[in-house]
């Protein structure tokens, strides 16, 4: 099991912040880690990201939708069949005073070759760092 995470006081709303998240459209312009995300962010639907990983190889990554909390939660689950492996990025916001954002990103790998799998993609702690930096000056520009 590996988990990476990353947080910011984002001042933009909450509302704005949800508006970003799940706007797949637009990750490529705010978003360093994910460059692009095809289909539509809802639940239960799969989407592909299309993840930079070290060396600026694109990994496209297809994951569902599984939690959709509007303006609270989302959750992309993907992985390999019988439990090998999970990947689980969890993206959260919270209000703050003043009308700012308190947002918070976790990514997750679990099952049995979520160990190798995390050695294969290297340290993802700077990109799941950067995802949030992008994050947080985009919002705060609108």
């Amino acid at each position: 099991m590996k988990q990476y995470a990353s947080s910011a006081r984002i001042q933009a709303t909450p509302e704005a912040v949800w508006a970003i998240l799940t706007d797949s459209a637009g990750y490529g312009r705010w978003n360093p880690e994910i460059s692009r995300v095809d289909g539509r962010i809802a639940l239960g639907e799969k989407i592909k990201a299309h993840v930079v990983l070290h060396g600026g190889k694109v990994q496209p990554v297809t994951v569902r939708v599984t939690e959709l909390d509007p303006g609270r939660q989302m959750v992309w689950t993907g992985g390999m069949p019988l439990g090998l492996f999970t990947g689980r990025r969890t993206f959260g916001i919270r209000p703050c005073e003043g009308g700012a954002t308190e947002f918070t990103m976790q990514v997750h790998f679990s099952g049995l070759l979520s160990s190798l799998i995390a050695k294969s993609l290297g340290d993802r702690q700077p990109d799941i760092d950067a995802l949030v930096a992008g994050l947080k000056k985009w919002a705060e520009r609108q």
